[in-house]
């Protein structure tokens, strides 16, 4: 029995450049998909790097 490919409800794309000598930085994003689903993923996604820096910051600062 074969199973089917999943087929993702939405695809989010996020590329950068490496910043120039001024700090400025080419940022490219494609979306495929539901745009509300989109926008979910894209809150989701800065609420687990919230957190992740929260984390990491509260432990480097235990050690200093």
């Amino acid at each position: 029995m074969r199973r089917r490919p999943k087929k993702n409800a939405c695809t989010i794309m996020i590329s950068c450049e490496e910043p120039t000598e001024d700090g400025k930085m080419q940022v490219e994003m494609t979306c495929e998909g539901d745009e509300i689903l989109a926008s979910y993923l894209l809150e989701s996604a800065q609420s687990l790097l919230d957190n992740r820096s929260q984390a990491s910051s509260k432990v480097s600062s235990i050690g200093n």
